[in-house]
């Protein structure tokens, strides 16, 4: 006999909450009641949200659901635990992906089961809804929870990945460099880019397409196969003008600039199109500006 689907509580009516249990309630979950901060996102969220309930508090989620996620701040995932009576066997599940077990010590001390469910992936606006194909979705937790939050990551189409215990910090410091930081990395050439007169309508128009490109290439190619740049193609000449182009207009993108050219070496290297002796005249002009 099929197991019955856990009733699921929303701690937390933002992108994350509101966008997980649409996803939950698409896949034939039941979202049994939701809390937040504000009382008017959490009534917007069951308005949204079929069979939702809006509660004043925690404490109701967590006495209505069996499953209950945290999908508040990572700043304020302790504080929230603490400062409810977990019955014993439900489960509480934060969303951090930097956060460890430990945060939720205090539900764990009164027999809840404790996890973690993080979707790697960036979220838009508050309430809208978003699609979780193929998402890669970090599961913690001890058996038999962290199956059922497999289970849950399947359902909506994600990619269960299990972290070991103390691993959640790096794992989130790697995401956002494929994450956050390609998005800094697009301001900075905006910000290259304002100062020949590109505004930043017309920048993103045009990178757009080169940022599409470049993760078409990664999937089709591989991380070596996809580089394209004046590193992969040996061009020291092109490299010095850059560095004297930074010095003299953009001092400040320049430590970034030969951070970056520095770590493509390696990849240049392993496609193949890189001499070792162009190589190392690169790493000294690059480590020498």
């Amino acid at each position: 006999m099929r197991a019955k689907k856990p009733g699921l509580g929303i701690v937390g009516a933002g992108r994350v909450g509101t966008g997980l249990a649409l996803s939950f309630a698409r896949a034939g979950y039941r979202i049994v009641a939701v809390a937040s901060r504000s009382a008017a996102s959490a009534r917007k969220f069951s308005r949204r949200v079929r069979g939702s309930r809006a509660c004043a508090s925690p404490q109701e989620v967590a006495d209505a659901a069996d499953l209950v996620f945290l999908s508040v701040p990572d700043d304020a995932i302790e504080a929230v635990a603490s400062g409810v009576r977990w019955r014993e066997g439900a489960a509480c599940v934060h969303c951090s992906g930097a956060g460890d077990l430990d945060l939720l010590r205090a539900a764990a001390a009164q027999g809840a089961r404790t996890g973690g469910f993080h979707p790697l992936r960036m979220f838009g606006e508050p309430g809208k809804s978003f699609e979780l194909g193929g998402c890669a979705i970090a599961i913690a937790g001890p058996e038999p929870l962290a199956r059922e939050l497999a289970r849950l990551a399947r359902a909506v189409g994600g990619r269960p990945l299990r972290l070991p215990e103390g691993g959640r910090a790096l794992y989130h410091i790697g995401a956002n460099f494929s994450g956050a930081f390609v998005v800094a990395l697009i301001a900075e050439t905006i910000a290259l880019w304002k100062k020949l007169g590109v505004s930043e309508k017309d920048a993103l128009a045009a990178l757009l397409p080169l940022l599409h490109g470049s993760a078409d290439n990664v999937r089709a190619l591989g991380l070596a196969g996809a580089l394209g740049s004046v590193v992969a193609r040996g061009d020291v000449g092109v490299i010095r003008k850059h560095l004297e182009a930074l010095a003299k207009d953009a001092p400040e993108s320049l430590e970034l600039y030969r951070l970056l050219s520095l770590r493509t070496v390696p990849l240049a290297r392993a496609k193949g199109t890189l001499a070792s002796g162009t190589a190392k005249e690169i790493e000294t002009l690059l480590g020498a500006s």
